[in-house]
């Protein structure tokens, strides 16, 4: 691991701990085992390297998730495989998901910074996309359909690593069933 990729690291591990507003970046230096200058020569503030890390965990999820994804499958298949392989994901990588959920909904980040992170899901919004041009899924505006059915994929994800449910994978696909059934015409 580079010095980069430490600082990074050590920064995924404090906010996730701390929370964003809470995580100085002398702390980051610490546990990321360099010093001040170090950081500040990779990111010139907290607020770009908080940045650069949604920026690195969005590319991270994008390829994960596109690994194996063949767009000439069904709308059905293509929803499947996709919510599947976000979940799959999150629930294996924690930190990214509780990092990306504390980003995206904290006041303190660039409206533009969440803007050009979803972008790096477009694979999600043909899917939804060409649902509708196919009259297969509900109209309506595609990025309210993905938020509605990411609410509900998504808190199984926090029930889970709140240990409050244990997702298998036969739970995990009548979720996505489920869910499926609630977009679809």
């Amino acid at each position: 691991m580079n010095k980069r990729e430490q600082i990074l690291n050590a920064t995924l591990k404090l906010i996730v701990q701390k929370g964003i507003e809470s995580t100085p970046m002398s702390e980051i230096a610490k546990a990321a085992d360099t010093g001040m200058g170090a950081i500040y020569n990779y990111f010139p503030n907290k607020e770009s390297l908080v940045n650069e890390l949604y920026f690195y965990l969005k590319t991270k999820e994008s390829s994960i998730i596109a690994e194996g994804y063949d767009k000439s499958l069904s709308v059905k298949q293509r929803f499947v495989y996709l919510w599947k392989k976000m979940i799959t994901y999150f629930l294996s990588e924690p930190l990214d998901f509780m990092f990306l959920e504390q980003f995206y909904y904290s006041p303190a980040i660039d409206p533009k910074a969440k803007h050009h992170g979803s972008l790096y899901l477009k694979d999600l919004d043909e899917v939804y996309l060409d649902g509708q041009k196919q009259q297969l899924m509900k109209d309506g505006d595609v990025k309210e359909w993905i938020g509605f059915t990411s609410g509900s994929l998504v808190s199984l994800v926090k029930l889970h690593h709140s240990n409050y449910i244990a997702l298998k994978e036969v739970t995990i696909d009548n979720y996505i069933q489920a869910a499926w059934d609630a977009v679809k015409n």
